[in-house]
């Protein structure tokens, strides 16, 4: 058995280069699957120096380095493709994104225990934000039981990163699981465009269709830098508010939720949308305006 960390970048070899520094010690992690997209001529030969320093490192480097921008779906798709061409079924793959920081090999100890079970699908991680990002943070509601009960009521994803370990519907993108996972044909739904925004719920209830279970464990964690710049869903609020309400809409449908939790997280998305200001709002009602052509019904 063999734990990758799969990671995909695009412009943002600065904050790569720190992430891939943070497991210089480690003992667990046998190498990285890499997905960099470079669309300038110095972030492209600067993921190739990473590329090549990580190898000389000791670690295992599978790669794509490309001048095409794959967006968050498509990147993340490719990490997948090339797990499925050259890990074995029991490897273990780490999701990462290139801005998060290992502590340690302490933090994969949960890991390896949980997917010792045949009916663990997929565990879930706590990310710790070293920092609040001034255009949409990220938001956690760490109230035990209160999260998990409005997730199931509302249909709006809410989550509790700090109690645990528990048996979950849903969990942050920092996720591990095995291999066979992959083999089993689960990929994420290019129908997510843009920041990609619900691709990992998707991800994650295609997990559970399996009859598997999705653990959330606080002790598997990393930190997270929180980056505004660069990155596929580096984005302003009227765009980011745009994607957060057509994508949760193409989740909602896809996965046919019933009028209620359509209504209920329309309400959270509205109120979010009405606290973030004027250019929040207007990428809701771009969203509401451009619904037709993606052909799902609100």
């Amino acid at each position: 058995m063999k734990i990758f960390v799969g990671i995909p970048t695009y412009n943002r070899s600065r904050f790569l280069r720190l992430c891939l520094k943070s497991f210089s010690n480690s003992r667990l992690v046998r190498g990285f699957i890499i997905v960099a997209q470079g669309t300038t001529t110095d972030e492209y030969e600067e993921y190739a120096k990473l590329i090549k320093q990580t190898t000389e490192m000791g670690f295992e480097v599978i790669s794509i380095l490309t001048t095409s921008k794959l967006g968050s779906v498509g990147a993340r798709n490719k990490v997948l493709d090339l797990v499925k061409e050259n890990l074995n079924r029991n490897d273990i793959l780490i999701t990462y994104e290139d801005d998060f920081i290992y502590p340690g090999d302490h933090a994969l100890i949960p890991v390896l225990f949980w997917l010792k079970h045949s009916w663990v699908g997929l565990v879930g991680g706590r990310v710790i934000n070293l920092r609040r990002r001034k255009v949409d943070p990220d938001f956690y509601l760490n109230i035990p039981y209160l999260a998990d009960a409005l997730t199931r009521l509302t249909g709006f994803i809410v989550l509790d990163v700090k109690h645990g370990p528990r048996e979950v519907d849903f969990t942050t993108g920092l996720q591990a699981m095995r291999v066979e996972i992959v083999d089993k044909g689960i990929k994420y739904d290019v129908g997510y465009g843009g920041t990609g925004y619900r691709e990992e719920s998707d991800f994650q209830l295609q997990v559970k269709k399996l009859g598997l279970k999705i653990i959330i464990d606080p002790r598997f964690y990393v930190y997270h830098l929180a980056a505004e710049s660069g990155g596929n869903r580096s984005l302003n609020i009227e765009d980011r508010m745009y994607w957060k309400w057509r994508n949760h809409t193409y989740f909602m449908c896809k996965w046919r939720y019933p009028l209620y939790k359509k209504i209920l997280s329309y309400m959270v998305l509205t109120t979010y949308a009405l606290l973030s200001g004027p250019s929040a709002i207007k990428g809701v009602v771009n969203a509401i305006k451009t619904r037709d052509q993606y052909g799902f019904i609100v």
